[in-house]
């Protein structure tokens, strides 16, 4: 519990306060989902070539 208190009191200019720091955690995120979604992709597509 404390340690998401000391989290609460960062400074405004410390990385993880500030907005783009969270909107370039979301886009990291969302890349890897959409790098497993095209892996499936092409798994497929080379399943069905093959077969």
């Amino acid at each position: 519990m404390e340690k998401r208190e000391s989290n609460v009191e960062r400074p405004p200019w410390h990385r993880k306060s500030q907005r783009a720091y969270r909107i370039n955690r979301i886009i990291i995120l969302l890349q890897i989902v959409a790098a497993f979604v095209l892996c499936g992709v092409v798994w497929f597509g080379v399943d069905k070539v093959l077969h």
